[in-house]
C-alpha cells in the first residue's frame, strides 16, 4: 500500500457515519489507475472531486462517491466527460475551507452518538419523557403486536436498528404513496404509524428511540426539529450561541435591514461602476485619466474615493 493512499484512508477513517466503509474502494480505484489517467483532459476536475470525498457527508450536496465512481470508470475507459457531467463538477466547484470542514466533523461525531448536549439545554424534558415511553403500557401492547404480525428482525439495519421513514425538509416525502401489496411494504405503513404514536424515529431492539430536540447541519442550512411532544422555551432549551457559532462556521456575513440596504446599494453602485469603467475604455481613456472620469460621473471624490472605486469594480 502506498503512502498517499494509507493517508486518504486514514483521513476517511477519522470522519463519522461509517466513511471508510462508504468510500474506501472508491478511494482505492482511484489510486490504483491515477497513473494511467494523469495525463487526461478532466484530470485536474478528478482531482479536486476527490478532495470531496474527504468533506463531511453533512456538506455533501450531491453522492460524491457515487459521482466519483462514474467519472473515474469513464475516464479509465478513455471517454471524455460529457457537458452535463462536466456542468455539474464545475458546480460542485472545490470543497469547504478546512476550518468549515472541522466544524462539521466535530459536529457529526456528536450527532453519530446522538449527543446534542452543547446545543441543548433541557435534556431533562427528554429523559422523562423516556422514562414515560418504558412504562407506557399501550407502548409496549402495541410493539408486541407488531413483532406478532410482522417478522421485524429482516427489517432492522446492522446496528439492530428499525427506522421509520424520514420526512424531508418542507415536509417533502419520498417513495410515500401507498403500498400495501408486499409484506415490507405493510409493516413499513404499520411501523411508521407506530413511531408517529409515540414520537420515534425506530426503535432498537426493543429499546424506543424517542424524537430528541436536535440541532444539524445539511448541505443547505441548519435544521433545528423540536419533537410534537416538546414543551418548547426558546430561552432555556437552546444553546444559541453554540448553535450560532455552528451555522456561521460556513463563513455567514451579518445580516440585518440596514445591512442588507447598504449591501443591496452597494451592488447598484458596483453595476453603474463596471459599466462607465468600460465606458472609459471604449473612449480610449486609462491610468489616472480613466479613474478620474468614472469617478466624476459617480459623484465621488478623485482625491478620496479611488480606493471605492477598486473595491466596486472588484465586486461580483
Amino acid at each position: 500500500m502506498t503512502a498517499s493512499l494509507q493517508a486518504d484512508l486514514a483521513r476517511l477513517s477519522r470522519l463519522a457515519f461509517r466513511r471508510t466503509e462508504k468510500a474506501r474502494e472508491v478511494v482505492r480505484e482511484f489510486h490504483r489507475v491515477k497513473r494511467q489517467i494523469r495525463n487526461h483532459c478532466d484530470y485536474a476536475d478528478l482531482e479536486r472531486l476527490c478532495q470531496w470525498l474527504f468533506v463531511p457527508l453533512t456538506l455533501w450536496p450531491v453522492d460524491v462517491a457515487g459521482l466519483m465512481t462514474h467519472v473515474l470508470r469513464k475516464m479509465v475507459s478513455g471517454g471524455k466527460l460529457d457537458a452535463k457531467a462536466k456542468l455539474l463538477l464545475a458546480l460542485l466547484g472545490a470543497p469547504p475551507d478546512q476550518a468549515v470542514q472541522d466544524v462539521a466533523a466535530a459536529h457529526e461525531h456528536l450527532v453519530q452518538q446522538g449527543n446534542y448536549e452543547s446545543l441543548i439545554k433541557s435534556q431533562p424534558k427528554f429523559e422523562e419523557m423516556e422514562q414515560q415511553l418504558h412504562r407506557d403500557a399501550d407502548f409496549n401492547h402495541a410493539w408486541n403486536e407488531i413483532k406478532e404480525h410482522f417478522p421485524v428482525d429482516e427489517y432492522r439495519n446492522p446496528k439492530g436498528v428499525v427506522r421509520r421513514r424520514m420526512v424531508q425538509e418542507r415536509n417533502f416525502r419520498s417513495a410515500w404513496d401507498f403500498r400495501w401489496k408486499a409484506k415490507k411494504e405493510r409493516f413499513q405503513n404499520v411501523f411508521d404509524a407506530f413511531c408517529h404514536k409515540w414520537n420515534l424515529y425506530g426503535m432498537e431492539g426493543d429499546r424506543p428511540l424517542l424524537l430528541k430536540l436536535t440541532v444539524n447541519l445539511t448541505p443547505f442550512g441548519t435544521m433545528i426539529l423540536i419533537p410534537a411532544y416538546w414543551s418548547f422555551d426558546p430561552k432555556r432549551d437552546l444553546n444559541w450561541k453554540a448553535i450560532t457559532a455552528l451555522h456561521r462556521a460556513r463563513g455567514v456575513h451579518r445580516q440585518g435591514p440596514k445591512l442588507s440596504k447598504n449591501r443591496m446599494a452597494m451592488r447598484e453602485e458596483a453595476v453603474a461602476a463596471k459599466r462607465l469603467w468600460k465606458e472609459a475604455k471604449s473612449q480610449g481613456l486609462k491610468g489616472r485619466p480613466r479613474y478620474e472620469w468614472v469617478l466624476a460621473r459617480l459623484h465621488l471624490d478623485c482625491g478620496n474615493d479611488e480606493s471605492k472605486l477598486k473595491r466596486l469594480l472588484r465586486m461580483r
